[in-house]
């Protein structure tokens, strides 16, 4: 047994570098928040519409911890990242190790029918483990990269007041940031680089609206 331990550990020590494999890319499309049509009613300072991104694409489920010698895999969720051959990686997520052990990269699951998950580690080592999983379909929603929003910023007699933002990967752009007013008197209709939506009703402490078009 000592002898097993120790090969094992001579395995995983030994140098090498990182698994390498092709990046899977899962499909994404754009959706509005709201979408078009809908009555929608914020508060001052929220936003008025903006862009969000629905990915959809395969993930590992790991439905039960899988206690290992040198790796525990805790439950949970883990985005796919690649493909070689017919083996396919996720995201390392939720994996801890031992103190033996060489730090975890990524996981793999070796064919479409093994019941086994690797932990694949940072010097392409695999230590595999029977375990409980399943390899699913998934969608979520996220913030696009590139962010146009509108903010309602109050009402003064017939005209409402609106902020323009614009965001890349998260980050402000002070020099596209803009303040304008629309007199609802003359239209209950506003627009701003292509996006319109209709003012069904606004005062000072919410507005309510329908989102005709959005940004070019």
């Amino acid at each position: 047994m000592l002898r097993i331990a120790a090969a094992v550990l001579a395995a995983l020590i030994m140098s090498g570098c990182a698994v390498k494999y092709d990046a899977y890319a899962p499909e994404k499309r754009y959706v509005d928040r709201p979408p078009l049509g809908q009555t929608t009613i914020v508060g001052i300072g929220d936003e008025l519409l903006a862009k969000g991104v629905v990915v959809e694409g395969k993930a590992l489920n790991i439905k039960r911890l899988v206690d290992g010698a040198l790796f525990d895999i805790h439950p949970g969720v883990r985005a796919k990242v690649g493909d070689k051959g017919a083996e396919q990686f996720f995201e390392g997520t939720g994996v801890r190790k031992s103190a033996f052990a060489d730090d975890p990269d990524v996981l793999s699951v070796k064919t479409p029918d093994a019941k086994q998950v690797c932990v694949v580690t940072i010097t392409s080592q695999r230590v595999c483990y029977d375990a409980d999983f399943a390899i699913t379909d998934v969608s979520y929603e996220q913030e696009a990269s590139f962010q146009q929003t509108l903010l309602y910023n109050g009402r003064v007699g017939n005209k409402i007041r609106i902020g323009y933002r614009e965001f890349s990967n998260s980050r402000a752009r002070p020099a596209f940031n803009n303040e304008v007013e629309y007199d609802l008197s003359t239209s209950n209709r506003i627009g701003y680089k292509g996006a319109e939506l209709e003012v069904l009703s606004a005062d000072n402490t919410s507005i309510t609206y329908r989102v005709i078009s959005t940004f070019r």
